[in-house]
């Protein structure tokens, strides 16, 4: 829930007490919804943040930031331009409602002194951060919005309080004054914090998680449908050598047909019975016949190539349901972010903090036998995982379905025992698509018998010498590896 107007306007009072004379130094837009300004004091350095979120709307000083996004948002920009070098005067609440009201002096480019006023409106149904001039006059805001009482949020209308519910509390129960006061947190921002910091984090991670998934769902539809059309090829190409033989039938009749003719009545000398060739009337038999060799021919070199369309097509469409799975197994949104990058529409430009993202050490867990077994998280860290064993080490993996690489450090000299296959095999099948089944073919060989196919996309490989198991989970002891 949102802060009531008595947890607001303590808020605003901290806010008040240690950013007023502050200089604002930078301005961040970590999520949709949500600002952060850092402001600087002579010793301090505050970080304000300011979220208009439905569900976690708020105002208090955080103790540190949240990840940027590479490329920061229009309305972050527009802030920097008349924000940034400005001196904070004053932070207070506005109409006796739930709206935070910062007040900042700066320059204009020509050197005059102008004002604004950056408004966060935190009413439920109203959730806005609202940027003002001197004049009360919209300069922009994080969301247009027109309700039908008339209010109207857009660049150059003039500001109005949002309507006020008839059972409106006057102040509303304040849920960390006491905690505040029994010291249990140096400041009311940190009670906030401590109180919102999880629902964050985990709003955050489904939001981007929901978004994520929509637009795989539209690739994997359009993969799916690509395929489709590709197999359809390449079953057409099967009729390469019956246009080839239907050929051979009207050389081995040329004698006997005649230019005009639409059809031909040949004996096939493969089955001894009579059938029925078409032929276009406005060629001649030796032109029909070369017509079906071409034909032939066509489809016959066709085939190679729609063939090698066909293995990428559901290489594709392999990685793409792996990654859905992954994306829908992702415990933290850190995980979220670094499969974020190989979804097919995100930009292929890489940030420096995307880019230590994609880093991330795979999972790690220890065998009953104590040895250790790494499972990737994402299709390139399948491969670094994969491609940096040792030869010896035992590579796991679901059989036929996407899955992570599993991988299992073995000593020199170290026979495979049978808990630590079994350990490995229950982590190969919990971090796949079949996670959820009743049993799961298992494959395990040695990482030496393992390759990258040239040009293939990230996480996929071939193996050999591999040896399978049907493993029925055993949950007890998958709940032993999770929890380690």
């Amino acid at each position: 829930m949102t802060l009531t107007l008595a947890e607001l306007q303590h808020a605003a009072a901290e806010l008040n007490e240690l950013l007023a004379g502050g200089r604002i130094q930078k301005i961040h837009q970590p999520s949709d919804h949500a600002i952060v300004l850092v402001v600087r004091k002579p010793g301090q350095t505050h970080l304000a943040y300011l979220s208009a979120d439905a569900q976690l709307a708020r105002v208090h000083l955080a103790t540190a930031a949240p990840p940027n996004p590479p490329e920061p948002p229009q309305f972050c920009k527009l802030l920097r331009k008349h924000l940034l070098g400005g001196v904070i005067r004053s932070v207070q609440t506005r109409c006796d409602d739930r709206i935070a009201e910062l007040n900042v002096e700066n320059q204009d480019q020509n050197g005059a002194a102008v004002s604004r006023t950056l408004l966060v409106e935190i009413i439920p149904g109203f959730e806005n951060i609202i940027l003002l001039n001197e004049a009360g006059t919209i300069i922009d805001a994080l969301q247009h919005a027109e309700s039908r009482d008339g209010r109207r949020i857009a660049p150059r209308a003039e500001w109005q309080p949002p309507p006020r519910a008839a059972d409106a509390e006057a102040a509303g129960h304040d849920r960390f004054a006491e905690s505040v006061r029994e010291q249990q947190f140096e400041t009311y921002s940190a009670a906030i914090e401590q109180a919102y910091s999880q629902q964050d984090n985990t709003v955050r991670t489904e939001n981007l998680r929901r978004g994520m998934l929509t637009a795989l769902g539209k690739n994997e539809k359009r993969t799916k449908r690509r395929l489709a059309k590709i197999e359809q090829d390449f079953e057409a190409t099967a009729r390469s050598d019956e246009f080839s033989h239907v050929g051979e039938l009207l050389k081995a009749n040329l004698h006997a047909l005649r230019k005009g003719d639409a059809t031909a009545e040949v004996i096939d000398y493969a089955t001894g019975r009579p059938v029925q060739i078409e032929l276009d009337p406005k060629l001649s038999p030796k032109e029909n016949m070369q017509r079906y060799f071409k034909r032939a021919r066509k489809l016959s070199d066709g085939r190679s190539i729609i063939s090698e369309r066909l293995g990428q097509a559901r290489r594709e469409a392999d990685r793409l349901a792996q990654l859905h799975r992954q994306i829908e197994s992702a415990g933290t949104f850190d995980e979220l972010a670094a499969l974020r990058n190989f979804l097919p529409t995100a930009s292929r430009q890489v940030s420096p903090r995307r880019r230590e993202e994609m880093r991330a050490q795979p999972r790690q867990f220890t065998s009953a036998d104590g040895l250790t077994i790494l499972v990737g998280r994402n299709p390139r860290q399948n491969d670094d995982l994969t491609m940096h064993a040792a030869g010896n080490d035992l590579w796991v993996h679901v059989q036929h379905y996407p899955g992570s690489h599993v991988i299992v450090k073995m000593p020199k000299d170290k026979p495979l025992l049978k808990e630590t296959l079994l350990d490995a095999a229950h982590l190969a099948m919990h971090f796949s698509k079949l996670k959820d089944s009743d049993k799961a073919p298992i494959d395990y060989t040695l990482r030496k018998y393992v390759r990258k196919p040239r040009g293939a996309s990230p996480g996929y490989v071939t193996y050999s010498q591999q040896k399978t198991i049907m493993l029925v989970p055993d949950r007890r002891r998958l709940a032993r590896l999770l929890e380690k």
